[in-house]
């Protein structure tokens, strides 16, 4: 890790340092259910095999050209989110991993799929200000190169200064895409899963594990 100089990290949202995707994939499944028919089980299928992706454009997967209801369906679930996604807990071990990272001198984002005012409103209710960046969605600026070209550009810094640590498959091809390191968090996917995106990929099932992987930066050790 040391030979790539990381000093920027960006960390997923759901399902990476908060544990919501049950509850997502929960509104996101009895949608499907009640306006297209699908049973729980494919259901559950499409909404995993999608994840990662901005629920719009998960709907455009799950039912192509259907635009009306998927539309009404977007709104539902994003209605539903927001009512109640300031109930959904951290995992545990995120704001010590957080904080520790932070004052070992590292640069910290959030990259989402979630809105960013949604982002925003969830730290400030949580009283977390740790991170650098919050980037949320919003058309033409989303999770991969937008993300990552725009804290690039902003820091002063190259692919080899930046990681990526998420729980989804396609946080995993956004990273590989765009020749960013990335670490899979074991949730939703197993490692079985993340290793048919990259064959060599760094796996944890807690954010606890990424602390022997991130030494205190030399220019701190140096003050």
């Amino acid at each position: 890790m040391e030979k790539k100089q990381i000093m920027y990290i960006m960390f997923d949202f759901d399902g990476t340092i908060v544990d919501s995707m049950p509850f997502l994939e929960n509104i996101a499944v009895s949608l499907l259910m009640e306006q297209y028919g699908f049973s729980r089980k494919e259901g559950s299928h499409w909404y995993r095999k999608t994840s990662g992706l901005p629920f719009i454009q998960q709907m455009d997967i799950i039912a192509p050209n259907k635009t009306e209801m998927n539309s009404r369906i977007v709104n539902d679930f994003e209605r539903m989110k927001i009512e109640r996604i300031y109930e959904q807990d951290l995992f545990g071990d995120s704001l010590t991993v957080i904080k520790e990272l932070k004052e070992r001198g590292y640069k910290l984002g959030i990259s989402s799929g979630t809105m960013e005012k949604i982002l925003v409103e969830y730290l400030k209710k949580k009283e977390i200000d740790l991170f650098d960046d919050l980037l949320g969605w919003k058309p033409g600026f989303e999770k991969g190169a937008h993300h990552f070209n725009y804290v690039k550009k902003r820091e002063n810094l190259d692919n080899s200064n930046l990681i990526f640590i998420g729980d989804s498959l396609h946080d995993a091809r956004r990273a590989k895409k765009n020749n960013i390191s990335f670490i899979g968090k074991i949730g939703m996917f197993k490692q079985k899963d993340f290793e048919k995106i990259i064959s060599d990929i760094e796996i944890i099932s807690d954010l606890s594990e990424l602390l022997p992987k991130f030494p205190i930066l030399e220019s701190i050790r140096m003050k």
